[in-house]
């Protein structure tokens, strides 16, 4: 596992969950990835010592399904977000500064997606990387066109659409950070547009954990190009995807 020093503009650098039950929470992800966890009632997911993501106990009466809230690196988060406007997207807020963490606001993209914006202070995101760690990031698009275009402009991605598949890869600096698909077995709402890989070493265990532990497999494991995968709910609906490298599948 190595740190992070920087992303990229456009990549997803950081994940935040918000649950009812945060003890129920955080022993489901350390079974799951093996994650163990600091401070509450934000606490702070960690491997080896490295921060990967943050839950946090949910307050009000929020009956929606819990999602995971993907944050997108910037390097100047006042520019992005007056840019967030003019690029067809919407401000949920204000800039709030998290100490000498860094900074973050919220925003949706044109089609309703919702996501954070992350400038890095001490925290650049998630440190740590092989098994228990997100290796990717997808957006479920009822216009894969104009989100496409809505991350171009505000983050200044290049945008590559695939040959025979309405999904576009996002670049930055030459790098892919981020897919947009418009595949119909997604939902397309709010948080839960948004479907983050996490990188395992069984997708069949995953799923079967997840499965004993009060969650539920969505979608069983199964091959790709790029690895087996599933795509899993967690006790509150939070849905991930778990991916075996695609060496090791």
């Amino acid at each position: 596992m190595t740190t992070a020093v920087e992303y990229p503009a456009g990549a997803p650098c950081w994940m935040e969950l918000s649950v009812p039950d945060l003890g129920r929470a955080t022993a489901f992800y350390a079974g799951l990835f093996g994650w163990a966890f600091d401070d509450r009632p934000y606490t702070t997911a960690r491997l080896g010592g490295l921060r990967v993501a943050g839950i946090s106990q949910r307050w009000g009466t929020d009956a929606d399904p819990a999602a995971w809230t993907v944050f997108v690196a910037t390097h100047d988060l006042d520019s992005a977000l007056s840019t967030v406007a003019e690029a067809g997207g919407r401000r949920c807020g204000p800039r709030q500064d998290i100490g000498d963490l860094g900074a973050m606001a919220l925003a949706r993209d044109p089609t309703g997606a919702e996501f954070g914006l992350w400038e890095a202070g001490t925290l650049p995101g998630c440190e740590a990387s092989g098994p228990g760690t997100p290796v990717w990031n997808e957006i479920a698009s009822s216009d894969v066109q104009a989100t496409g275009a809505f991350f171009t402009r505000v983050f200044g991605c290049e945008p590559e659409r695939v040959a025979g598949f309405d999904f576009v890869t996002l670049y930055s600096g030459g790098t892919p950070v981020l897919g947009v698909y418009g595949g119909d077995d997604r939902p397309r709402l709010g948080h839960a547009a948004w479907h983050t890989y996490f990188s395992v070493r069984s997708a069949d265990a995953a799923a079967e954990y997840t499965a004993s532990a009060g969650g539920s497999v969505v979608r069983p494991a199964s091959h790709s190009p790029y690895g087996r995968w599933c795509l899993l709910a967690d006790p509150f609906g939070a849905r991930l995807a778990a991916v075996e490298p695609a060496e090791a599948a």
